[in-house]
């Protein structure tokens, strides 16, 4: 390809230039670069960027482009003594390679400080374990630190200076900070370990060394706690990796995460009938408006105790944050049906009494004797009814699993009944573990 002849009499002319027009010639260039990129294509692309509806992309700009002009002036001063004076740029040239690393760096690093945080929140809202507050801050920190490392030393190696020296001091250093934080730098590396294993959400109710509260917030160093008498605790992260927590907000099965087991502990005085206990129990719990209807709540005789029968009300909640709301609820209208059912509610032994307190008029002990008939009539139905239950599903069972030997039926429809075994497994082991 020939070069135009407009072309080669321009270089000519150029070359018959002397050294101080040469250098006036390559200081104009210089700066209609600099014009030239600044006032019209970085105005350009700032009026582009504005247009954005992202925000970080402004912060960016606005970082590099200084950066940007000092790079592009470093750059013509390589050119321009490259043509005016090869031997000058040979003697600097290690000079300016090293600007230009420096220049290289520093745009890197900006470029972390401003894209980390939008990007690790985007990354924080589709992760579903427990977000770092502070992290994206020291991550920012930490990878700008290893930009600025991997830049000095290529700058130091570029200038030929010496590193092992540096490196030694360096090593030494480094042994000593470790050494004086080695506390800190655990709980920050804790805390990103807690951020893989989320074993629990900002928001959940945690038990941690007997104290328990809601999850506030949880940072490199530590993690808080507001509990029931708003009180902020501050738990170490290295607490939390090495001691057991116990999560409300986790436990519930088939599904439902924030599920709890009600239990409610209710002692009624020697004479009262068992079943007549249990029935009054079991309606208060199954009325109660923050109770599960499935499974449905349970009555058991737990107890005989000195002075007391005990009972124990099982009952799910939907939303372990209603469970003093219906501990209050059940407990307040056990206390109202007692009295109406005339229940009596024992008294402590070390209260030594003369006499039995009354237990009101003869029309009230008849209604009771009435209330406690039909409570007997009633239990041992239910108690006929769910032994009932529980033999037909164990014989359901058991005829699937007969089923399931003919080896005539297709694997699809094996898989049905395999599928259909474990459903009746799975609730008759319910029915084993409420019995």
């Amino acid at each position: 390809m020939e070069i135009p002849e407009e072309v080669t009499q321009l270089i000519d002319w150029l070359e018959a230039l002397s050294s101080l027009e040469k250098i006036g010639f390559c200081l104009g260039v210089t700066l209609f670069v600099l014009v030239f990129l600044k006032y019209f294509l970085f105005k350009k692309l700032g009026e582009f960027v504005n247009e954005t509806k992202v925000g970080w992309d402004n912060e960016l700009f606005t970082a590099l482009q200084p950066r940007a002009l000092l790079f592009t002036f470093v750059i013509c001063i390589n050119a321009s003594l490259a043509w005016v004076s090869p031997e000058s740029l040979d003697a600097i040239f290690p000079i300016l390679s090293a600007v230009f690393i420096l220049l290289f760096t520093s745009m890197m690093s900006s470029s972390i400080k401003v894209v980390t945080p939008p990007l690790m929140t985007w990354f924080n809202s589709n992760n579903q374990g427990v977000s770092v507050t502070g992290g994206n801050h020291f991550i920012s920190i930490f990878m700008r630190m290893i930009v600025w490392f991997v830049g000095i030393y290529l700058i130091l190696t570029e200038l030929d200076i010496e590193l092992s020296g540096i490196a030694a001091t360096f090593a030494l250093f480094s042994l000593i900070i470790g050494l004086a934080l080695q506390h800190t730098i655990a709980n920050v590396l804790n805390s990103f370990m807690l951020a893989m294993d989320s074993p629990f959400d900002v928001g959940d109710r945690i038990e941690v060394d007997g104290t328990e509260g809601f999850v506030v917030s949880t940072g490199i160093l530590s993690t808080k706690l507001l509990t029931h008498s708003e009180e902020l605790v501050v738990i170490p992260n290295n607490t939390l990796v090495q001691t057991k927590i116990r999560n409300m907000a986790r436990g519930g099965g088939d599904g439902q995460p924030r599920r709890i087991n009600l239990l409610i502990d209710i002692g009624a005085a020697y004479g009262e009938e068992p079943p007549h206990v249990k029935q009054v129990l079991n309606e208060i719990a199954k009325k109660c408006p923050y109770t599960a209807d499935d499974p449905p709540p349970r009555v058991l005789l737990t107890n005989l105790g000195e002075y007391s029968i005990d009972f124990r009300i099982f009952a799910w909640i939907d939303n372990y944050a209603d469970q003093w709301p219906a501990r209050d609820w059940i407990l307040e209208r056990v206390f109202d049906r007692f009295a109406d059912e005339g229940i009596q509610i024992p008294f402590p032994t070390s209260i030594e009494l003369q006499k039995l307190p009354s237990r009101g008029s003869e029309a009230a002990k008849k209604r009771k004797r009435t209330h406690q008939k039909a409570a007997r009539i009633q239990m041992s139905k239910d108690d006929r009814f769910y032994h009932e239950e529980h033999d037909t599903l164990k014989s359901y069972v058991e005829d699937l699993e007969k089923q399931l030997a003919d080896t005539s039926l297709s694997s699809r429809e094996k898989e049905r009944i395999r599928g259909e075994i474990v459903t009746m497994s799975t609730t008759l082991e319910r029915f084993d573990a409420e019995d």
